[in-house]
């Protein structure tokens, strides 16, 4: 039998996650600077479990292909485990539909929690160092 915090925990995972990819494991590193952050979203390409940590938000890779990045900023409100995260999806930054120029300010916005969104997201995230999946090439089978 369930008790009441299963239950809820149960219910919640149910609720959580406008992502695209919510039961991707994704790596991150973190970026100090702004601009840092913008050119390695704007000007290079990543494997798909690829993401950023700066300003205490996580940019996770959310799209469909690597020529074709999407990031969904996530706040870190909650640890779980080693590596489970509980956040808010805040918003999106997609390099194909907008230029350079405009993330500063959408970064900001999103730093600052003046942005509406804010979707539950439980993910896994783990830390560059520690992570292998089959997106990167890093995975145990091979």
């Amino acid at each position: 039998m369930l008790d009441q915090r299963e239950i809820y925990l149960q219910v919640q995972k149910s609720k959580v996650s406008m992502m695209n990819h919510p039961d991707r494991a994704f790596s991150f590193q973190e970026i100090k600077s702004r601009d840092e952050l913008i050119k390695a979203m704007f000007y290079c390409s990543w494997p798909l479990c690829y993401s950023f940590y700066h300003d205490k938000l996580l940019f996770l890779s959310d799209g469909e292909s690597e020529v074709s990045p999407e990031y969904a900023v996530v706040t870190v409100d909650k640890t779980e485990g080693r590596f489970g995260v509980l956040g808010r999806e805040l918003g999106r930054i997609k390099p194909g539909s907008m230029s350079p120029s405009e993330a500063p300010e959408l970064i900001q916005q999103m730093g600052a929690n003046r942005y509406a969104r804010g979707d539950p997201v439980h993910i896994m995230a783990e830390p560059k160092w520690h992570h292998h999946c089959s997106l990167c090439g890093l995975d145990d089978e091979q």
